[in-house]
């Protein structure tokens, strides 16, 4: 009952705050536009001077013969187009082998050319996992890098840093207003990210070009082309054994670890994947998909193997650790995924993995309106079991899940959590993050912002909690407009009631919020939240209405769950399916588009 009081208290503090505020306006210092904008209204950066000499006066110097051409274009194309965008000065860009390259009073130089000094040459060795410099030397500028893609990282982390843009979607990006910007002849900066694979598994951040701006680089559903590297897998990328042994893909029908005739088939199939995928560095030999019931093969040779480690694992390392000894030969540099999920999730007694052997340890069962650190009751068993693997593998990558599976739309408030368990991955040494959410459609939820947020995460994991929020704050402020600061008060009230339960994903948003459908508690937080949303909707401008109106859906979504008799009408329900129509969401749960003629009597729960 206190907390239930304490949760009442909270929300009536929030509709007073709602009252009392009034229209926001914009803070300080942004100035947001659309992409299709030509700024008809004026550059935005008035006045740009590189180490005190006027920007124009510049002149950008590439190397034509960079590891990877493709991308070399598009960075140096992207540097001149965003600072024409930011300020009207259209520089030229030259190859480095021309002779006004070579004479050229000043120069930005991209990447590595014949113009890189000792100096530059002393950072870039320093750099690792793609890490790039920004420097000044000699009169020039420095963007560069350890890598091509490297030297793309140094691009979009000066248009940010020090041009002023901010890459909040791949829609929609903001340049901020200044008389002017200096960057200082000073300039040296370094940085090489500790996450060799970053990956946020959400359908906005499948456009390459936006991927690289946001320094992603994994390499499910898009190859990066153009944009930089990226880990590609030969064949699956996941649940990969039912292919390789030619067994059913059923969930929990998995194939024998301890016969011989499947690893002859796997180790021959895995062979086949690579010859074919040259380019590929990780291969999967992962065990078939689930039921948190599920186990594996009971014969009595796997389960002898399993019986001396403590863990199905046991069978599953063993079989794995051969495949990678069997191929390293032929495939030195290759890495075998195999995942530590659900049944497997245990680390072993004695059972080490081979040197060329990634785990994926995955947060399935967990909770997530708690930090995944063990705090939480049940989230001890998976702080246990990254503390075991971290002891043990040397290549661990984390499998995490960031939204409501069972219905993509409804709010899933774990906005306040990323920053913990993020650091809590990179601090039990994972050098790796999947981070999967909604990759089916666009969302009607923080997708935008919780992509943004976690790119942002895995790219620095080391950045502080008030970094990070203030992170979230510049993204709420540039992509909703005047009204941001009730969507940040959304955020932070919809968290805290969620913190007072647990929250999983394919929890039901009565569960989620802890209140029972219809009921008073029900109403009133649904008409506080809605009118949180109502007030930022009516405060927002042309340029960012549609913004705030596709992420307001999901107080819309829960509403005709939990109220259903609040809106009285299946009429409500009509609407709300068109906006989803209207804003391109197809998919309303994992694998479940919306259909053509919903049944608006169901308040979306059997749609």
């Amino acid at each position: 009952m206190e907390n239930k009081n304490k949760t009442i208290r909270l929300l009536n503090a929030a509709m007073a705050l709602v009252i009392a505020l009034g229209a926001c306006t914009v803070m300080q210092g942004c100035v947001n536009r659309p992409l299709e904008d030509n700024m008809d209204s004026g550059y935005k950066v008035k006045k740009l001077t590189l180490g005190g000499v006027d920007a124009s006066e510049y002149t950008v110097v590439y190397s034509e013969d960079s590891a990877d051409n493709d991308t070399t274009a598009n960075m140096v194309a992207d540097l001149v187009k965003y600072i024409d965008d930011a300020t009207g000065i259209k520089l030229s860009a030259i190859p480095d082998s021309s002779s006004e390259a070579a004479v050229s009073e000043h120069r930005m130089i991209v990447g590595k050319t014949r113009f890189d000094t000792e100096k530059v040459k002393a950072a870039q060795a320093k750099l690792t996992n793609n890490g790039y410099a920004l420097l000044f030397d000699g009169g020039d500028l420095f963007l560069t890098g350890d890598t091509v893609t490297g030297a793309m990282y140094a691009v979009y982390s000066f248009l940010e840093d020090y041009i002023g843009w901010r890459f909040y979607s791949s829609k929609y990006e903001i340049v901020k207003y200044a008389e002017h910007i200096d960057v200082p002849a000073s300039l040296n900066v370094s940085f090489s990210p500790k996450l060799l694979n970053r990956d946020t598994y959400w359908y906005d951040t499948f456009d390459n070009h936006f991927a690289a701006k946001l320094k992603l680089n994994g390499g499910v559903n898009r190859s990066m082309a153009g944009y930089g590297e990226a880990i590609h897998y030969a064949g699956p990328f996941v649940h990969s054994l039912p292919s390789l042994a030619g067994t059913s893909h059923e969930p929990d029908v998995q194939p024998c670890l301890t016969d011989p005739e499947v690893y002859d088939r796997v180790l021959e199939n895995v062979r086949t994947y690579l010859r074919n995928n040259p380019g590929a560095k990780i291969v999967s030999v992962s065990q078939n998909d689930s039921f948190p019931e599920g186990r594996g093969c009971q014969c009595e040779n796997c389960r002898r193997l399993d019986e001396q480690e403590g863990t199905p694992m046991g069978s599953l390392l063993t079989f794995v650790n051969k495949i990678a000894n069997d191929i390293k030969d032929e495939f030195p540099d290759v890495m075998v995924d195999t995942l530590a999920y659900r049944y497997t999730r245990k680390a072993p007694k004695n059972l080490k993995p081979a040197d060329n052997v990634i785990i994926r340890l995955c947060s399935i069962e967990c909770c997530f309106s708690h930090p995944l650190d063990g705090n939480c009751e049940r989230n001890k068993e998976f702080a246990a079991d990254i503390e075991a693997w971290s002891k043990i593998c040397n290549n661990l990558f984390i499998w995490d899940y960031t939204t409501d599976f069972a219905f993509y739309v409804n709010p899933f408030p774990n906005l306040y959590v990323l920053y913990d368990d993020v650091r809590f991955f990179v601090d039990h040494n994972a050098i790796g993050l999947f981070e999967q959410g909604n990759y089916q459609s666009y969302s009607g939820e923080f997708g935008e912002l919780r992509a943004y947020l976690l790119a942002k995460l895995m790219w620095n994991p080391d950045m502080s909690r008030k970094e990070y929020f203030a992170y979230m704050d510049d993204f709420l402020e540039g992509y909703y407009g005047a009204g941001w600061k009730y969507i940040r008060r959304y955020i932070d009230l919809s968290s805290k009631l969620a913190a007072k339960g647990d929250m999983g994903i394919y929890y039901g948003i009565d569960t989620i919020f802890g209140v029972k459908k219809g009921s008073y508690d029900a109403k009133k937080v649904i008409r506080i939240f809605s009118k949180l949303w109502d007030t930022a909707l009516e405060a927002a401008d042309e340029e960012h209405f549609a913004n705030v109106e596709k992420s307001s859906l999901q107080i819309r979504s829960a509403a005709l769950i939990l109220d259903w008799d609040y809106y009285e009408s299946p009429a409500v329900a009509e609407e709300f399916c068109n906006k989803l129509k209207q804003y391109d969401i197809k998919y309303y749960r994992e694998g479940v588009t919306l259909p053509e003629n919903p049944n608006y009597y169901s308040c979306g729960e059997s749609w």
